[in-house]
């Protein structure tokens, strides 16, 4: 398909009728539109998108009131007013037939002051001069749908603001699952397998294993879709968790190296500071009640130690005195009881000579020699040898260590006193409502992840139990897929089908992988950006890149992490490169050899494309897009709207040369004077066909000025 020309009438901002003439007789493919913001490029691009296709163009089924009230939008405000205007979008193109070439006319137009809905819009077609029946139009419609289906819109309507939301945004494999099944042709498997499905389960009455087959594997599917689904959000919310933890980190730092404390530790300082007083003044009064109670004690020491000796001395004196006291009036009462007993006479002599014997003990002990000097006697006694001993135990040594105490209580308070006066809390109102942010989105981030992997866990749990079912159910279909009958020929036929498209993707798959690094490699600024693509079986992108990583370190996290959840966490092709770049089995294996060996492995370490610039992903995107586009084989036209986005100035350079004027096909260009600028123009000058330069007056009108662009 080709466009030759285009006519707009009262839509939008191109009041009456503009053209746009495409047959400048040269041989480029490119046609560059220019505009600054607001002259109608973004206008132009809806319009040739609405006359192709339509309600379909707004994702309506019909023409209904939605789709009247979004094309209502388009009607030029001034000829609202006009009973007599028109409103419309003329197409003349070109459609090869394998042999000649046909001349197509598209004019979709649109009644504002119909009343029926039925009247509100009108499409003719005209082919090689010849207006189509209405049955003719429904049968091109099908024909231009088939050409570019809806589920392609996006992708040849190519808007370079949205165009990375169609890959990575929310069902973005579904969607590139579409257009792939689309671009390759493969979509007809679904209407073989639908067919297939109706001539096999639709017949047999008596058995429902073939249709339970299907269903199983539909349902272990989706189950798999949703459990690659929560995995995908676990590893986003971790990394925002981890990014909120840095944060945290980093705001602390920041208010610590201004200076900032809390109230906490403030108060705790001043807290600290009261002890140390406390202390001292505790220390001091131990010191006064020292000097005032003990020193004079410890000065006369010695002297004390022989007054105690004296007094016991004096004591053991008066106890022997008491003792001789006590002998001499009681011991010749009793020696004469004693010599009545034993019937002796004449034992005076006996009794003499024992008290001379006590005598002569008391003489060689030396106790009635010593001088009494103190005389005290009986509780004075024990009193004052108590008070004797207790100043005899006083230790000279608590002195000393009462004092340095003291002084290092001292440097203490003066260390606090220091960091109060470099504190500061000026700014902790701030600092705390900052971080209490911080911390409470920390806190649902980890009560999303658990929530997540709780769900994970039980959907897992259901993936299992669908796994065995479906292995059971396949293990039946089998069986009864025995009878070459037409409905089991068709039961056989869906599953070779299956396999039949898995092969097929399998080797379109590959080669857009293939496709994407050798353009990745021609768009990129950096030579190392990406090392490997990899598009799943569920039609999920995913891009790696070589890091090098310590052996001793990797072995270390998994054993903080398990195994289960570091393969989860860094994906199954890292840690298969791991196994495989050492000759080992598995992790495990891994672990047991590497966890005391710090050695550098270099292995492919998967890219979150969250993490990308805006830049970097545009230019991965582009690459990708290309890559995808490769597949087409149809020859329709690109039209391509703000196609910088986000792309700086080096990169714009190699998109110019590599990505516009290595797309096949007629592609026109929507610009502004800072996208396309003049040495981009040069450099796609040999391949433009036609150029134009939209203006917007102050009366809002659009003016088209043809074989002219910015500068010239």
């Amino acid at each position: 398909m080709k466009i030759h020309r285009i006519e707009l009438c009262n839509f939008g901002s191109y009041a009456g009728k503009c053209e746009f003439d495409l047959n400048t007789g040269k041989k480029g493919n490119i046609v560059l539109i220019g505009g600054k913001n607001g002259a109608g490029k973004t206008t132009l691009f809806s319009g040739i998108k609405l006359c192709l296709y339509g309600n379909k163009s707004a994702g309506f089924e019909n023409i209904n009131a939605f789709y009247r009230k979004e094309v209502r939008k388009y009607i030029n405000d001034v000829s609202k007013f006009d009973t007599a205007s028109e409103c419309y979008v003329k197409l003349y193109l070109s459609f090869s037939n394998g042999q000649k070439e046909d001349k197509y006319e598209l004019l979709r137009q649109w009644d504002n002051n119909a009343e029926l809905l039925e009247n509100f819009e009108q499409f003719c077609v005209t082919k090689n001069g010849s207006l189509f029946s209405e049955e003719e139009r429904a049968d091109f419609d099908n024909y231009v749908i088939n050409i570019i289906p809806p589920e392609l819109f996006d992708l040849f309507f190519f808007d370079g603001e949205q165009i990375a939301d169609y890959f990575l945004g929310e069902n973005g494999n579904k969607r590139v699952k579409n257009a792939f099944m689309v671009l390759c042709g493969y979509d007809t498997f679904f209407l073989m397998q639908k067919n297939f499905k109706r001539l096999a389960f639709g017949r047999r009455g008596s058995s429902n294993d073939s249709l339970n087959y299907v269903r199983a594997k539909q349902i272990a599917d989706k189950l798999k879709a949703e459990c690659d689904n929560l995995a995908n959000l676990i590893t986003l919310k971790k990394e925002e968790l981890v990014d909120t933890n840095e944060e945290i980190k980093y705001l602390e730092k920041q208010y610590k190296l201004s200076g900032g404390v809390t109230y906490e530790e403030w108060n705790q300082k001043l807290s600290q500071i009261k002890e140390e007083e406390k202390l001292r003044e505790d220390k001091n009064a131990l010191l006064k009640k020292l000097a005032n109670d003990n020193i004079p004690f410890i000065i006369v020491k010695s002297l004390l130690e022989r007054l105690s000796e004296q007094i016991e001395k004096e004591h053991a004196k008066q106890q022997f005195e008491i003792l001789k006291e006590s002998l001499e009036n009681l011991l010749p009462k009793v020696m004469e009881r004693v010599y009545l007993k034993l019937d002796w006479k004449n034992n005076i002599e006996l009794t003499d000579v024992v008290m001379e014997e006590f005598g002569r003990e008391l003489e060689q002990r030396k106790v009635m020699d010593i001088k009494n000097i103190i005389n005290i006697f009986g509780e004075e006694y024990l009193e004052v040898q108590r008070a004797i001993a207790k100043y005899l135990t006083i230790d000279e040594k608590l002195i000393v260590l009462t004092e340095e105490e003291i002084k290092e209580s001292v440097q203490r308070t003066q260390a606090l006193r220091q960091q109060i006066e470099t504190c500061s809390v000026d700014g902790i109102e701030e600092f705390l409502k900052n971080k209490s942010k911080l911390i409470e989105q920390a806190k649902r981030f980890s009560a999303e992840i658990q929530e997540y992997l709780e769900k994970l866990q039980l959907k897992n749990q259901e993936y299992d139990q669908a796994m065995n079912i479906l292995k059971k159910e396949e293990k039946k279909f089998d069986e009864v897929s025995k009878n070459l009958s037409i409905i089991d020929l068709s039961e056989k036929s869906v599953a070779f089908l299956d396999v039949l498209q898995k092969r097929l993707y399998k080797n379109e798959i590959q080669r857009v992988e293939q496709l994407f690094m050798k353009k990745i490699k021609e768009l990129a600024r950096k030579s190392k950006f990406i090392d490997r693509i990899n598009i799943d079986k569920d039609f999920n992108v995913h891009i790696y890149k070589e890091v090098t990583f310590n052996t001793k370190n990797v072995c270390k996290k998994i054993k903080e992490m398990g195994v289960q959840s570091y393969i989860l966490e860094y994906g199954q092709v890292h840690c298969q490169g791991l196994i495989s770049s050492v000759n080992v089995k598995d992790i495990n294996e891994f672990v047991e050899i590497f966890k005391d060996k710090s050695e550098e492995i270099t292995v492919l370490q998967e890219i979150e494309k969250s993490r990308l610039s805006k830049g970097e992903k545009q230019v991965f995107i582009m690459a990708l897009y290309w890559s995808f586009m490769q597949l087409n084989k149809q020859q329709v036209p690109f039209i391509i709207d703000t196609p910088f986005a986000r792309i700086d100035s080096e990169h714009r350079t190699n998109i110019t040369e590599n990505f516009f004027m290595d797309l096949s096909g007629q592609v026109f260009i929507f610009s502004t004077n800072e996208e396309i600028t003049s040495e981009h123009y040069d450099r796609m000058k040999p391949n433009i066909q036609a150029r134009f330069l939209l203006e917007n007056t102050d009366t809002w009108k659009t003016t088209v000025y043809a074989n002219k662009y910015f500068g010239g």
